[in-house]
């Protein structure tokens, strides 16, 4: 069963490397919204698990992501090919809105 792992800011880079396809999930625990996208963010991590690679950074203890990316809004979700940033959805959405996108670029 794949998850959602949460990472720091250092990290980043390296996964977008190793990794083919990443799902970034841009949040913080004090956003109702955010809280909203949890069990989203699992379902797709479980839909997911062999083709994709899904992390989440807390922004209020990580700083760079957000702004290296220029996200202001959260929830934020940034889909990244080979490293590349691909798309970026911004606020909630629904779990179909997610596969939708994601499937585009896989």
């Amino acid at each position: 069963m794949s998850e959602v792992w949460e990472i720091q800011d250092s990290e980043l880079d390296a996964i977008l490397t190793r990794e083919r396809f990443v799902i970034t999930y841009l949040m913080t625990l004090r956003s109702d919204s955010c809280r909203q996208l949890d069990p989203i963010m699992k379902q797709l991590a479980q839909a997911y698990e062999d083709r994709a690679k899904i992390v989440k950074i807390d922004i209020n203890k990580n700083k760079i992501a957000p702004q290296k990316f220029n996200v202001y809004i959260i929830p934020a979700v940034l889909i990244f090919q080979n490293g590349i940033l691909r798309e970026k959805i911004l606020g909630v959405a629904t779990y179909e809105n997610f596969r939708t996108a994601i499937d585009q670029h896989l």
